[in-house]
């Protein structure tokens, strides 16, 4: 009877993720993400201020096993803005609104509700849908530290998406060759989610803002700024800007060669 019940609980996520779906067109795979808590952020030197450790607790929740693919871009959005073209590279030259825009094409293609409302550069999401959509940042570093099957304790040193070791799990400027790359070339992390370091960039949904200091419970940023936050560091990046914990924000029109984006989706 438990086997039955386990078997259940395993076809429930798999259906949820779109491995048996109805739904129509083209649609990535997504990694259940169980829900937990954990530290987030790094107590590491430089970036201690940045990158303040604070407690946060999420729902699960659905991340893309790798970054938004030029392929799945073209089938949807009939287009491809990347530099590095290939079918299995990871879509860039993508602006956060591109990105967005993308997320509500996907899921209307797919016969789900979107995810956001846009209305010129005001952009409301419905957190409640369960359509397409950017990770929150605390959901990308959570997913990245590999979830509860990951580190998901206080770190003094922050390491990569699966490894300590960069070149085991990212492309980044000491191997990357100046270009992106295939995703799924480097190992996975714990929960088989592949170039959360290295690679391209990738959008998340939040402002970009300074951390809370006390614990928080599925947060989804500041209401308002001006830049939009990036996560996982890039080909062209160093070692210590592909780290889990780093962040950076630019403004959300911003489109460039190293920044793409991943996918998530509502439990």
């Amino acid at each position: 009877m438990i086997r039955i019940k386990r078997i259940l609980f395993f076809l429930l996520i798999l259906i949820a993720a779109g491995v048996f779906s109805q739904e129509n067109g083209p649609h990535p795979k997504m990694i259940a993400v169980p829900g937990g808590t954990f530290m987030m952020g790094s107590n590491e030197g430089a970036y201690r201020q940045n990158e303040r450790v604070h407690e946060v607790s999420l729902r699960s929740f659905f991340v893309s096993e790798t970054e938004v693919t030029q392929e799945l871009y073209q089938a949807v959005m009939k287009e491809n803005p990347s530099q590095f073209k290939g079918n299995d590279y990871p879509v860039e030259n993508i602006s956060w609104f591109d990105a967005v825009k993308f997320c509500n094409a996907l899921s209307e293609e797919s016969g789900l509700p979107p995810a956001y409302v846009i209305n010129g550069d005001s952009v409301t999401w419905n957190r409640e849908s369960a359509g397409y959509r950017l990770p929150t940042e605390a959901e990308w570093e959570y997913a990245a530290r590999g979830g509860q099957n990951g580190f998901l304790g206080e770190l003094g040193k922050a390491g990569y998406a699966g490894s300590l070791v960069p070149g085991d799990v990212a492309w980044y400027s000491a191997n990357s060759g100046r270009r992106t790359q295939p995703v799924k070339k480097k190992l996975p992390n714990e929960l088989g989610i592949y170039d959360m370091s290295g690679n391209v960039l990738e959008w998340c949904w939040d402002w970009f803002d300074d951390y809370p200091s006390g614990p928080v419970y599925d947060p989804d940023g500041a209401a308002a700024g001006r830049h939009k936050v990036f996560r996982g560091g890039a080909f062209v990046n160093m070692v210590n800007q592909i780290r889990i914990s780093f962040r950076v924000g630019n403004p959300p029109s911003t489109k460039a060669n190293s920044v793409g984006f991943r996918l998530a989706r509502n439990w």
